[in-house]
């Protein structure tokens, strides 16, 4: 492991990363890109006349962007799948989800496994065209990082998963070996950070950390993931106490964004605008319609504000709405159409280490972590083992819960792990059923790649 290092970055939330920005120049680039333009026929655009330095920095905003949309749609598709997000409205997939089944290859992995492919194609293909034409470092860095990201989203989410190459068609990863993609993930995460300044810097050690942690994770979600389901991940521990040491108090976080300059988000669009789905009941009050969260009106925490979101799920020390949850809710609300999803956070890296802390049987260490957290969200006590009814352990799933609300995956995992199931899942789902089960290979996947369909017919 390259040990972090130090840099300046930008600390607090008002710094984050607007990355949904960065895709809206993919057509400002490409329009100012003369040798993309200057061929006899503009309308037969060929490989070579993209392979220059102007066209790379379009191709990378093109990653970013893909990206930004399969982090949404996963965040989507796994809050559905979980108890963060009730079905109300009439698409199958969602319907499936809620249900807990995942092993539809027609169904959302299709759509997940099509995302998923054109991302990370177009993320490799942007590090392969930048290092080539000599682009700049900052787009080679950019390459690089997107491509950690959505390998890390594949590791994360697939069963399985084939990186073709266009119209080369390569053999799926096999499930054996899907361990193999964080590998990817965490080896262009950190030629990323080799190349990366200032707000950068902190981004990618937050994200190794994640990497390192999923990483270690994916064994556990292999087998019984109930047995053994806390990570103690030396690597993992290490980026996020780097990251900690410099953004500490900030509650700093990167997210991804999205404006009307570069579209509607996916969870935007299909709970606030579309209202196919509302935040579950474990966690809000739903409204008479039954399509929305009900507001607060009698201010139930005590905080002064009249109108945020109705918040069901109670802190475990305080007794009142959490909020955490309820200032998550709130925003995602207001922001209707463009709310954001973190990808990582200073939350996230201190209950990365609470865990490790358990988990390596020094509970008052985790207790420190945890009421770090507690600090930031505001308006709760600190936790004391020793007075309060709850113990270390219940604590640290409480404010992973709370502070990863709709953060892609991060609840499916806990749930598998710590024997939690949805009141929607049938008793014979695959969520239920088979704790740990993720997305599988899509249909179309299926039935067009020779490895899958009969690997004696590939040349």
């Amino acid at each position: 492991m390259n040990m972090p290092g130090t840099g300046s970055i930008g600390r607090t939330k008002p710094n984050r990363l607007e990355t949904g920005l960065l895709a809206a120049a993919l057509a400002v680039a490409t329009a100012g890109c003369d040798s993309l333009l200057e061929v006899e026929n503009p309308n037969n655009v060929v490989q070579q006349d993209l392979e220059n330095a102007e066209a790379v920095t379009a191709l990378v905003n093109g990653a970013v962007g893909l990206t930004s949309d399969a982090i949404g749609e996963t965040a989507l598709s796994s809050a559905t799948l979980t108890d963060e997000l009730l079905w109300t409205g009439s698409q199958n997939w969602a319907g499936e989800l809620d249900r807990g089944t995942l092993t539809n290859p027609a169904g959302r992995s299709d759509d997940l496994t099509n995302w998923y492919a054109e991302a990370v194609w177009t993320a490799e293909e942007a590090v392969r065209m930048v290092t080539e034409v000599q682009g700049s470092q900052r787009d080679l860095m950019l390459a690089n990082m997107y491509s950690g990201i959505m390998h890390m989203m594949i590791a994360d989410n697939m069963e399985d998963f084939a990186f073709s190459d266009r119209t080369e068609v390569s053999a799926p990863v096999g499930e054996a070996n899907m361990v193999s993609v964080y590998d990817t993930a965490i080896v262009r995460l950190e030629t990323a950070l080799g190349l990366a300044s200032g707000a950068e810097l902190q981004r990618i050690r937050a994200l190794l950390a994640r990497a390192h942690w999923g990483r270690a994770l994916w064994p556990t979600m292999q087998a019984d993931p109930t047995a053994d389901p806390l990570v103690n991940d030396p690597d993992a521990n290490a980026w996020a106490q780097a990251v900690l040491d410099e953004v500490a108090g900030d509650d700093w976080s990167f997210d991804i964004t999205w404006t009307p300059n570069v579209g509607e988000s996916p969870l935007g669009s299909w709970v606030n605008s579309r209202q196919e789905f509302v935040f579950g009941p474990d966690y809000v009050i739903i409204g008479v319609s039954g399509k929305a969260v009900a507001p607060d009106e009698d201010d139930a925490d005590g905080d002064g504000d009249v109108g945020e979101a109705a918040i069901s799920l109670l802190d475990p020390v305080d007794g009142i709405p959490d909020q955490a949850l309820q200032e998550t809710v709130t925003e995602f609300i207001e922001a209707f159409t463009y709310p954001s999803v973190s990808l990582v956070s200073e939350r996230e890296l201190h209950l990365i280490l609470a865990e490790a802390d358990l988990a390596a049987g020094s509970p008052l260490l985790a207790v420190d972590h945890i009421n770090a957290v507690r600090a930031l969200k505001g308006g709760h006590t600190p936790y004391d083992p020793g007075m309060d009814p709850v113990t270390p352990l219940e604590m640290l799933r409480h404010e992973r819960r709370v502070n990863l609300f709709i953060m892609p995956s991060r609840r499916m995992w806990d749930m598998y792990r710590f024997g939690e199931e949805s009141p929607q899942w049938g008793g014979n789902s695959d969520a239920s059923v088979d704790p740990g089960q993720v997305w599988v290979i899509g249909q179309s996947e299926r039935i067009s790649n020779c490895y899958i369909v009969d690997p004696e017919t590939c040349s």
